[in-house]
């Protein structure tokens, strides 16, 4: 069982703690520490984890085996090289960092601490997710042509909150939301190799885009498409085609699976509602294992810095309106 301290005792945080406390063998909350005190005193007493007043006051205590953070996405790479410095382990919520300068400096702090570093992708973690990736590694759908991914959402609730600016949310939803489907196309059919990207202001009620769109092209030839919305009702959509077929998730507990001749045929998962839980216990709990020594985390240094490097390449080529290539 180890120890964690919750930093960022938001909404996503919450979820977090949620998760586990009081229902895992392996990894409990037992301080945190948060911007506005006064907003989770009351989740604290509830679920006995011990609120502080500075982050520096976590990373000080001998009894903290680990740092969970749920915090701002400009916050996480000054926070991740201090607490591998102080000799913690990290698990950072996604983006890792928002710039790949700082993806690297944050790993190579872990490295040299000799701490396990692990990030916030939780649908790797989901049963559907899993279950396409065996198939495509299995080579069911033959020659894979093309990846096609989607995650929207109605992000006009943040309004006033830390997401409601460009510095934390470039290119629209990418960082709260297009970021996911990206780590989950690169964790079915690996590195991209090139973007052209577009991203604009339509209908969202602040000063963030809300319509990002973008083509990818990756290392073993396959192309992709990648869009997130931050102004619409919520989807979520990857679907995989090839020489023998396709594969779609347009949800969280199925998948459908079309071979070529055949009519599509749907396999069904356990899931529970969002922010489906089960999914943040089982990224908490190999989290904790891997801290334990029994296993790896299942995202590698080398796919967390791999992401912010397509990442920032998308939010570039909007920029500027030129093919970014890595």
């Amino acid at each position: 069982m180890i120890n964690a301290a919750i930093v960022g005792i938001g909404r996503w945080g919450q979820y977090l703690v949620n998760s586990v406390q009081g229902q895992s063998e392996h990894i409990k909350f037992t301080a945190g520490v948060t911007r506005t005190k006064s907003n989770a005193v009351n989740f604290c007493i509830k679920n006995s984890i011990d609120l502080r007043e500075s982050f520096d006051d976590l990373l000080t205590d001998p009894k903290i085996d680990a740092v969970i953070l749920a915090t701002p996405h400009t916050q996480h790479e000054d926070q991740i090289v201090a607490a591998a410095k102080a000799g913690k382990h990290i698990f950072t919520e996604k983006p890792f960092t928002l710039d790949i300068a700082g993806a690297k400096r944050s790993v190579k702090a872990c490295h040299e601490a000799n701490v396990v570093l692990a990030l916030g992708h939780n649908r790797r973690f989901m049963k559907n997710t899993e279950a396409l990736k065996q198939l495509l590694d299995r080579g069911d759908l033959g020659t894979l042509l093309h990846i096609d991914g989607n995650q929207s959402s109605d992000l006009n609730v943040a309004a006033g909150a830390w997401r409601d600016s460009r510095e934390e949310s470039p290119a629209g939803g990418m960082t709260s939301l297009g970021v996911h489907a990206l780590d989950c196309m690169i964790h079915l059919v690996g590195k991209v190799e090139a973007i052209d990207a577009y991203s604009e202001r339509r209908a969202i009620n602040f000063d963030i885009d809300d319509t990002t769109a973008a083509l990818l092209r990756f290392k073993n030839g396959m192309t992709g498409t990648l869009v997130t919305l931050a102004a619409t009702a919520r989807i979520w959509h990857i679907r995989v085609a090839g020489s023998k077929g396709w594969a779609e998730m347009k949800d969280h507990k199925s998948l459908t699976v079309c071979k070529s001749d055949q009519t599509p045929e749907t396999f069904l998962f356990e899931d529970t509602p969002y922010p489906h839980l089960e999914s943040l216990t089982g990224e908490l709990e190999e989290f904790a294992a891997a801290v334990s020594g029994f296993g790896i985390f299942r995202i590698s240094t080398e796919e967390m810095v791999h992401n912010v490097e397509v990442l920032c390449g998308l939010i570039n080529s909007a920029k500027v309106g030129k093919r970014m290539f890595f």
